[in-house]
């Protein structure tokens, strides 16, 4: 009796160590970024990325440190582009790979913009919920899955509370398996910003927290500005993805565009996202955000209609730099629709929203609007993005 309980309490140990991953990200032509929790415990690891031929091409060292929750990051460069690679990750002291397998593998995006390439996007998950939708992204084999928002649900500041949700999400089987070869990455909407409705001031003794929890469970290129929100961008070669942070610098200064109103993107936001879609040399640019960009139509003040001066002039700057490709995405409202707005920025502007991965409906918001084009009020969506280059 005794040894079957020391087993038993040896075993609740293991499991509540909960390795994470590993989890490759943001994804370049000649880099790529990872993340791996082995445990709780402090360990010096190293990732390996090898050709085809099993040979080690590159090479990265990182520390599992308890002050990042244990969670090492690897960034590995010098790759040749759109080039399959496995990879594999050893403890540095005994050498032994403890992280590895067949399915370990990636691709390298197309630095001559060449390849289609597909993506999907899904928002407001619950583990019950979601699962038979991560099996189905699993089988369309995305080269890239896009967390956008409410992934998950957190509604605390508590940074224990909040790294434990993060884990929970990412150890979810379906999902697990998938993020171990397909790039994630992800942006938060309220519910994973902490708040419900939440914004850069009446969330602002708690985002430090959740941003801390992000961070942390996401291996992207770059978290916001390095030290506050966690806009970032996916360059996937004819296709690549904005995403926007309207929630931690909202409410909290002077607007960029209008200083008689409050802020939503913040001014390096702003800035950095007017410069990168003017240099952008993909064919299609898409425009996410964990809202909406209309009027939800109730009374929360969390999408894009309570900043309009913001998002009017965002899109008045992509028509008036002729900037080619722009489509708008969002999620939250728990109803998937599709909009087209005639001619907004000198071209069609397609416009889709996304959302609920789990079941729960609100067929409140499924509002009017006259560029709405269709609308499906129904649980367990996803969007699956495809971008061709040729005509």
């Amino acid at each position: 009796m005794i040894r079957v309980l020391l087993f038993f309490l040896l075993f609740a140990k293991i499991v509540n160590a909960q390795t994470v991953g590993p989890c490759i990200g943001s994804l370049g032509p000649t880099e790529a970024f990872f993340l791996y929790r082995p445990g709780e415990f402090e360990i010096d690891l190293e990732l390996s990325v090898l050709n085809q031929e099993g040979e080690i091409v590159s090479t990265a060292e990182a520390t599992a440190l308890a002050v990042d929750d244990f969670v090492a990051k690897f960034h590995i460069e010098g790759l040749l582009s759109a080039t399959r690679y496995r990879y594999q990750i050893l403890n540095q002291t005994s050498s032994n790979i403890i992280a590895g397998g067949d399915d370990l593998t990636f691709k390298t995006t197309d630095s001559s913009r060449g390849d289609r390439v597909s993506a999907a996007l899904i928002s407001c998950v619950s583990a019950k919920d979601t699962a038979p939708v991560w099996v189905e992204i699993g089988k369309l084999k995305p080269d890239l899955l896009y967390l956008g928002g409410d992934t998950p649900y957190i509604d605390t500041p508590n940074l224990a509370e909040v790294r434990k949700k993060h884990r929970a999400l990412l150890n979810e089987p379906p999902l697990a398996r998938i993020i171990r070869n397909t790039p994630t990455v992800g942006m938060w909407d309220d519910h994973d910003f902490g708040l419900n409705n939440g914004n850069g001031k009446n969330f602002e003794g708690g985002k430090a927290a959740t941003r801390k929890g992000f961070v942390e469970y996401r291996a992207h290129c770059q978290y916001g500005n390095g030290a506050a929100g966690v806009y970032h961008k996916t360059d996937l070669g004819v296709v690549e993805f904005f995403h926007l942070d309207p929630r931690w610098f909202s409410q909290l200064a002077p607007s960029s565009v209008d200083p008689q109103q409050t802020s939503c993107f913040g001014k390096e936001q702003w800035q950095w996202l007017l410069k990168s879609l003017k240099e952008s040399k993909a064919l299609f640019k898409v425009l996410s955000i964990g809202g909406i960009w209309q009027d939800k139509k109730n009374s929360e003040t969390d999408d894009m209609f309570t900043y309009w001066y913001e998002r009017d002039a965002l899109l008045d700057f992509v028509k008036h730099e002729r900037i080619s490709g722009v489509v708008l995405h969002g999620g939250d409202i728990h109803v998937s629709r599709y909009l087209v707005h005639p001619r907004r920025v000198g071209y069609d502007l397609h416009d889709f929203i996304m959302s609920p991965g789990h079941k729960r409906i609100i067929p409140s918001l499924n509002v009017y609007h006259p560029s709405l084009e269709w609308s499906l009020v129904e649980g367990q969506q996803f969007l699956f993005l495809e971008a061709d280059p040729t005509p």
